[in-house]
């Protein structure tokens, strides 16, 4: 099995650029999770800095094609027909029109649109699931304004298999008069393989009306006696999982002793080297098993302890509960994901700050001490403070040169970093890292790999000649520019003629082919 590339990015590393070119030069599936809250085309004006092109500047959730334009043409030259589909019938939803020929979209009515969103969201969700691992997933919080479609657009991307939850999360809520309160966001959580995706269960805390009914309280411990042989399973072997112990013997019975692993994590590292006998009698003397006259069986016994729980479901909602309903805590890791009240000690500028512990929690759900976490839109360092509180390794990328003053002093006030040692925090860097994951190809040999891959053709699908004799008559282009990122992949470049090349000159790749297939003759109604 081939092995994963190296990261080409460091640890505590905030890019203050677009985060389209960033991730372009990552390296492929180098990212263990993305965490991420980007806008939501709530078509509004913030006055927070996040997201904006300049610092100190309002931030513009209202997105328009004349600001997605090279990049959707980007995307079309990639050859993502599901989504060039989609986004297009979102224009027609919105009462735009598409030019049946030459598939051009008439924007005159949907220049503030979702269909806009999407296209911008598009190429840089196909990078997301580019860089992650197999192992890898992707959190990605959204609202009511477009969770619809961005649902569908990572069906395309990521593919319906591997989609693992809509979380739902409650937040603060708003009173309306002349329709439903909007209370609460929606968290997708996509994996990049269904059958390896990192997986971790987190549990709350039981509520003290479950506790009381199903557990016997045991002077300062809650007792719960678990029902049925679950000592032993189905068959026996001439091994030591068939000796008898303390008058119990499985093998005439057909059956052998079988311990639950739960009990491993109350019991010592030596415990985990016993025999299956010595096993029984360690637990024996802890009180986990106990023996009744008259009973078939040894009988399990459970003990409530501190991560015992109830399975994280999909509903993350803060309850206020009153002293002592939660069991083991006051609190329980419901208070985590509490919203931010307006007057929060921890709150910064940004109206969209979402607390720590919700990405805490995700954090732990889908990565390992030691993982590398992305947040592609970073803004106030959420995700990257979360990742620096649970031992993760992380890096965000913010549009805004203020995003570098928030990330640290959150560092230093919520993560415990500490300065004091003359380093910073942060890592800044202005520029899109290089790729390190792609072979090097010199021209002429780039010319005969295009050559060969294109059929000995012109790159362009509507060009009009029909051989091209020598592949060293091609010149060569990049589908996504390098100017915007493109790297120099094979994947990435086009062969064409003298007479396409020229014609192209600068343009972008999928407005080239636009006006390539307008030059085309239309079809003929009723032949």
């Amino acid at each position: 099995m081939p092995s994963l590339p190296e990261p080409n990015v460091k640890n505590r590393t905030l890019y203050i650029c677009d985060n389209l070119r960033v991730m372009r030069g990552i390296n492929s599936e180098s990212i263990d999770l993305i965490a991420t809250d980007p806008p939501f085309n709530t078509k509004r004006l913030y006055n927070a800095p996040m997201g904006s092109k300049a610092a100190n500047q309002q931030f513009d959730d209202r997105w328009k094609w004349d600001e997605v334009t090279n990049e959707w043409h980007d995307l079309i030259a990639t050859d993502h027909p599901a989504i060039k589909e989609l986004i297009e019938a979102a224009v027609v939803i919105e009462s735009g029109s598409i030019e049946k020929h030459t598939g051009k979209i008439d924007t005159g009515k949907t220049k503030n649109s979702v269909a806009a969103f999407l296209a911008w969201m598009a190429p840089r969700l196909i990078e997301m699931h580019r860089i992650l691992k197999p192992t890898g997933s992707l959190y990605l919080h959204c609202n009511r304004e477009a969770n619809a479609y961005l649902r569908l657009l990572l069906d395309a991307i990521f593919g319906r298999n591997n989609f693992g939850s809509e979380i739902i999360w409650r937040k603060l809520p708003k009173n309306c008069t002349r329709s439903l309160g909007n209370e609460h966001d929606t968290i997708f959580y996509y994996y990049k393989h269904n059958k390896k995706y990192t997986f971790n269960i987190v549990r709350k805390p039981y509520m003290k009306g479950h506790v009381e009914e199903h557990y016997e309280k045991e002077g300062e411990r809650y007792r719960y006696t678990v029902g049925g042989n679950i000592l032993t399973g189905q068959g026996a072997t001439d091994g030591p999982s068939c000796e008898s112990w303390r008058g119990f013997d499985p093998k005439p019975k057909d059956r052998h002793w079988a311990i639950p692993k739960h009990y491993n994590q109350f019991m010592d590292t030596a415990y985990l080297q016993l025999s299956p006998i010595q096993k029984l009698e360690a637990l024996y003397q802890k009180g986990f098993i106990e023996i009744k006259p008259g009973n078939a069986w040894p009988t399990m016994v459970r003990y409530l302890d501190e991560r015992d729980g109830v399975v994280l479901n999909d509903i993350w909602a803060y309850q206020p509960y009153t002293e002592g309903t939660v069991y083991g805590s006051k609190k329980g890791i419901e208070e985590e994901v509490k919203w931010l009240p307006p007057r929060s000690l921890v709150r910064t500028e940004w109206k969209t700050q979402k607390p720590v512990g919700l990405y805490e929690r995700i954090i732990k759900i889908s990565s390992n001490e030691g993982d590398l976490v992305l947040d592609p839109f970073c803004g106030c360092a959420t995700t990257c403070v979360a990742a620096e509180r649970q031992r993760r390794n992380w890096i965000g990328i913010d549009i805004d040169p203020e995003a570098e003053t928030v990330t640290n002093e959150r560092l230093q006030e919520t993560s415990g970093l500490d300065q004091h040692v003359g380093l910073e925090y942060v890592t800044v860097q202005k520029t899109s890292p290089r790729r390190t994951d792609i072979e090097y190809i010199s021209a002429d040999k780039m010319r005969l790999l295009l050559w060969k891959k294109q059929g000995q053709l012109c790159g362009n699908p509507y060009c009009t000649l029909k051989h091209v004799a020598r592949h060293v008559d091609l010149h060569l282009d990049h589908v996504i520019p390098k100017s915007r990122g493109g790297s120099d992949d094979i994947l990435n470049r086009i062969g064409l003629c003298g007479n396409c090349n020229s014609r192209k000159g600068r343009k972008a790749w999928g407005s080239f082919l636009d006006d390539e297939r307008a030059k085309q003759a239309h079809p003929v109604v009723g032949k």
